[in-house]
């Protein structure tokens, strides 16, 4: 079992208090810092509304995981608990939970140049996870290159991040992402980080959050760059309080005033509208029916084409992409199955990523915004051990990670020179993101122009392969506003 050495030097000043790190024996070159409080406990009157900074509380070591911010997530079904466990999150959970933690290279700030910084945000719907998934772990990354920092934190999921309440009409677990971007800007000089050489990283969920802040906070977006795995913002939002007051209604917070129903809610026992939504789950992939996002022109915007349109985005590269066979990990599935979904079914599904990845790319690309393309074909069976899964959505986490080989045999050749290709664009990208990234063998990722541009498959026979799309991507069955195209 791996040990924990502390060290002063490891002593870390922030503006939420001095943090003790500490190396852990199986990746001896990495500094750890874990559960730093980078925003104020969003209890009481903070729940609901914006995040708000941490105040400072002193000296304390920063050696042991905090919980997740509370959440829905006991589902016993499905790929992602069923099957491959290690992409999903089951720490504690609890209402304060705005929590970062820190790795990066093992020889302390005051002796080396400051390395760039990957802020790396979760996926799952909104609804689940937290910055502690067994795949999402980055220590063996930063071991083997020493050249970069990746943090990962919680934000608020579920109706605690996005209640769709009218009376405070707004998106919180959006603000506790630019919470932390704004933390780490005051802070991570520290650790060894240069602050103007961050990147926002995330995936799913965490894609469609990274993109809707560069829409957010277009003046000063505070990174340099993006990337958001199959996940970008959606084209268009509206406003629902509805299920917010049939929630209250149910919680005893019925028949009030906006600003009333707001401040009983606040009140009500966090674990009772916990159990409100393991009682009343979503049945419709996608859908949340105890809040979701909403429309509130600061955050979260109606229509994102007039965002572009008016030049109300930031203007900073962004590298996004899906992967081909998104769909398999949302087929209703038991460990006894013997008859795999249908590829037509998987297909169908698929298509809701392929073509807003796509659309946002061609829309990025006629207002002349750098954008870098991607699909993933990676069918590794040691992260998806059904053949039918392949490319499954998640899958390109583990091997972006350098997790790949934690589970299930030993990976092959072609995982780990993937994985060695995909580290090296997400790290040349965050080193200097004005430039276009390079891979671990100096192959140069090309700009992302529209119709018949290049884009990157990773691991289809070989590693990367530089293939031309005129729209859609995959061989996959899109949706309408998508083309097929054979890769």
């Amino acid at each position: 079992m791996a040990s924990l050495i502390q060290s002063e030097y490891l002593a870390v000043n922030t503006t939420s208090g001095t943090y003790t790190g500490f190396v852990n024996s199986s990746t001896p070159d990495v500094n750890i810092w874990l559960g730093i409080p980078f925003g104020a406990p969003p209890v009481d009157k903070l729940r609901f509304l914006a995040a708000q900074k941490a105040p400072n509380y002193g000296a304390h070591p920063a050696t042991t995981w905090k919980p997740i911010c509370i959440q829905n997530n006991d589902n016993t079904s499905g790929v992602f608990w069923t099957l491959v466990p290690e992409f999903q999150n089951s720490d504690p959970q609890a209402e304060d939970c705005l929590y970062v933690n820190i790795w990066a290279p093992k020889q302390p700030a005051a002796k080396k140049e400051k390395v760039p910084v990957i802020i790396w945000v979760f996926g799952g719907a909104f609804q689940e996870g937290g910055g502690h998934a067994p795949y999402q772990i980055p220590d063996k990354w930063i071991q083997r290159t020493q050249s970069h920092i990746v943090v990962t934190f919680n934000y608020r999921v579920n109706m605690f991040g996005f209640p769709a309440a009218a009376g405070a009409l707004g998106n919180p677990g959006i603000t506790d992402v630019r919470l932390v971007v704004e933390w780490l800007r005051d802070n991570v000089e520290g650790f060894g980080g240069d602050k103007d050489r961050m990147v926002l990283w995330g995936q799913s969920a965490g894609g469609n959050a990274v993109v809707t802040y560069s829409y957010g906070y277009p003046d000063e977006p505070i990174v340099s760059g993006l990337i958001a795995d199959s996940g970008v913002a959606p084209s268009s939002v509206g406003v629902n309080t509805t299920s917010f007051s049939v929630m209250a209604a149910s919680l005893g917070c019925g028949n009030l005033t906006a600003a009333d129903e707001l401040a009983c809610m606040q009140k009500v026992d966090a674990l009772a509208i916990q159990k409100f939504l393991r009682d009343h789950p979503s049945g419709v992939f996608g859908a949340a029916p105890w809040g979701g996002y909403v429309a509130d022109n600061v955050t979260i915007f109606a229509n994102n084409t007039v965002q572009l349109m008016k030049g109300r985005v930031a203007k900073v590269p962004i590298i996004l992409g899906a992967n081909k066979n998104e769909g398999a990990a949302f087929q209703s599935f038991k460990l006894n199955q013997t008859v795999p979904p249908t590829q037509e079914s998987i297909d169908a599904v698929s298509g809701n990523f392929v073509c807003t990845v796509d659309k946002e790319a061609n829309h990025r690309a006629a207002y002349n915004l750098t954008a870098y393309k991607y699909l993933f074909m990676g069918n590794f069976s040691n992260i998806t051990p059904r053949y039918w899964l392949g490319a499954m959505h998640s899958s390109e986490l583990p091997v972006v990670f350098g997790t790949h080989d934690i589970a299930r045999g030993n990976s092959t050749e072609l995982e780990w020179q993937t994985s060695y290709a995909m580290e090296a664009f997400w790290t040349s990208f965050a080193a200097n993101a004005s430039k276009a990234p390079v891979d671990h063998l100096g192959q140069v990722w090309p700009k992302y122009t529209g119709t018949e541009s290049q884009i990157v498959v990773f691991a289809n026979d070989t590693a990367v392969q530089l293939k031309k799309s005129s729209s859609a991507y995959g061989s996959i069955y899109a949706m309408d506003t998508c083309s097929r195209i054979t890769v």
